[in-house]
């Protein structure tokens, strides 16, 4: 097993906020990596390889050139859907499935405009509001170990996490992580204490271990309740476990675009974008021991963000019919408010213990998105169809925390207190590569058959997981512990359009969905614990090592979705 190294002095002394907030490097991401925009019928049924088809308004998102090749004035489009979401998975070999609800997202509204060509060339304008991604998600799984597996229990983690706070601060602040002072309702305002420690100690998850020598004597090290965590095979460890997570929201685009046609075969365009960001989080953490002892952690988490974007993009026609393309999407910088209540109950030795988070523990904070990067190309076979490729690159791993220019000092850097948060985003996460075809074959001039596929490769580096077991720690959100690797995407798609009238379209577009995600209750960790009183360099001479909190074995979630889009278009 590798591990993580503590670091000491300022720069660790300045993650102990990290663990009262609820911002972190798996929040950002959960809330930055929902990025795949949609649009109409057309674009959905295309798998939105669109970048160098164009005309639709939808392509913006892809290539804002594009919008010039719309032929004709005034264009108005609707697209609603109907969607579910579904998840599988697999937790010591039990598996659990579950259904969402059918739902009707709003997809896309646009108008579009193309004008009469005069000396600057022909212009066109779009104004639309899309859906620019989803966070819905209904999950759950369920385990039953074994007395065989040995692995640890969330209140190992919640006492790790109290003693490498302790361990950050040596005998500075031995008073604030005594165990009447941890459970005391001011525990919350002191900004030393990770929120998870204060839940275990009033939930009665963890408690100062004993002096093997003299029982009666406490020792400065917090384990386990339930058992020990102070060797590598622990006393107790829960035997039966149930992780529920509820997520909803989605990001809402508007967007203002303008393509210019330069010549017949040369065409630019440009696209600002406000994105307005809801997410609601809801989850629940059971564990059940042998001994009739239980612990249970409930989270509701609610965050609100509002950014802009730019986009920027070209296309030519290297020979007739052949449309080749480039585009540059900035980062969405979000100004975010977040708040969360998190409540802990504990059973043990017949004794029953709870405590809640105040009622608001609202912070503020900005997230910058990740660059986009893409390159297209379609071959427009006349008037009886078209093939187009897409490929895009998204730089995930360039994620980045930073706090609200207010609570910023002219002497500290922008991300002050986010640096190790910023620091596991560029190093567990990558850059995406998304490859998208599509192709639509006219049956006649009013009748068309289209077909699509995405793929998007893992943001996840490489050697993160070993045989169900993270191999480093992640960053969370204060008691919001549980955390997803996503994998790889694909999906399938398929769709018809037909012309009504000249001046009334309807398309009708199916696209499934699936991913397989790694998810995680709680972090990997290292424990501290045994070494007060050492410093790193000893740590390091005496060739020693904190005890390793594996946690349970990753959840193997897959992730299905299914959804149908229509779209009316009006033409006048």
């Amino acid at each position: 097993m590798t591990y993580k190294h503590k670091l000491l002095g300022v720069v660790a002394l300045s993650l102990l906020p990290l663990a009262l907030s609820a911002q972190s490097a798996s929040e950002a991401f959960r809330l930055g990596s929902a990025t795949d925009p949609t649009g109409s019928a057309r674009y959905t049924a295309l798998s939105g390889a669109m970048g160098a088809v164009g005309s639709d308004a939808s392509s913006l998102v892809r290539n804002p050139a594009g919008i010039s090749l719309y032929r004709g004035d005034n264009r108005l489009s609707l697209t609603l859907g109907v969607a579910q979401s579904n998840t599988r998975n697999s937790w010591y070999g039990n598996s659990t499935r579950m259904e969402g609800k059918w739902r009707v997202p709003f997809e896309e509204f646009s108008y579009q405009r193309g004008t009469s060509r005069d000396t600057r060339g022909r212009l066109s304008f779009v104004f639309s509001i899309r859906n620019g991604g989803s966070f819905d998600r209904s999950f759950r799984a369920q385990a039953t170990p074994g007395a065989g597996m040995v692995h640890s229990s969330l209140a190992d983690y919640a006492a790790a996490r109290t003693n490498n706070a302790r361990y950050d601060y040596q005998a500075q602040h031995d008073a604030d992580f005594t165990l009447s002072k941890l459970q005391s309702t001011s525990a919350f305002d002191n900004p030393r204490v990770p929120f998870i420690s204060i839940l275990g100690a009033g939930s009665g998850w963890i408690s100062p271990d004993k002096d093997p020598r003299d029982p009666s004597k406490e020792l400065q090290r917090y384990g386990s309740t339930y058992g020990s965590n102070n060797a590598p095979s622990y006393l107790a460890h829960p035997e039966r476990l149930d992780l529920e997570i509820y997520e909803r929201g989605n990001i809402l685009n508007y967007d203002l675009a303008l393509g210019i046609e330069a010549t017949d075969a040369l065409h630019f365009g440009i696209v600002g974008t406000l994105s307005s960001l809801d997410y609601d989080l809801t989850s629940y953490y059971t564990e059940g021991f042998n001994n009739s002892g239980r612990l249970f952690l409930r989270n509701q988490v609610s965050v609100s963000g509002f950014g802009a974007g730019l986009g920027l993009g070209a296309l030519y026609e290297v020979a007739e019919g052949l449309r080749l393309g480039a585009s540059l999407y900035t980062p969405t910088f979000y100004s975010m408010k977040s708040d969360f209540i998190s409540y802990g109950e504990g059973i043990y030795g017949g004794k029953k213990g709870n405590v809640r988070t105040p009622s608001s523990a609202a912070s503020s904070y900005v997230l910058r998105g990740p660059w986009r990067f893409g390159l297209s190309g379609a071959y427009v076979l006349g008037r009886s169809g078209i093939l187009s490729v897409d490929y895009e690159y998204t730089t995930l791993g360039n994620l980045r925390i930073t706090n609200p220019p207010e609570d910023r000092s002219y002497d500290s850097p922008a991300d002050a207190g986010y640096e190790e948060d910023n620091a596991q985003l560029k190093g567990w996460y990558r850059g995406t590569h998304t490859l998208r075809a599509g192709a639509e074959v006219m049956l006649d001039p009013r009748f068309a058959l289209r077909a699509g596929y995405r793929f998007t490769s893992s943001p996840i580096k490489d050697g993160m997981v070993k045989d169900g077991i993270a191999q480093q720690e992640a960053f969370v959100s204060g008691p919001v512990v549980h955390y997803s690797l996503p994998g790889t995407i694909n999906s399938f798609s398929a769709g018809l359009g037909y012309r009504i009238s000249p001046s009334v379209s309807l398309d009708v577009a199916y696209v499934y969905t699936h991913q397989d995600v790694k998810t995680f209750a709680f972090p990997y960790v290292n424990d501290y614990g045994n070494h007060f009183g050492l410093t790193p360099q000893q740590i390091k001479d005496q060739n020693v090592r904190p005890v390793n909190i594996d946690g349970a074995e990753s959840i193997n979630e897959t992730r299905m979705r299914h959804k149908i889009a229509a779209t009316v278009s009006f033409r006048f």
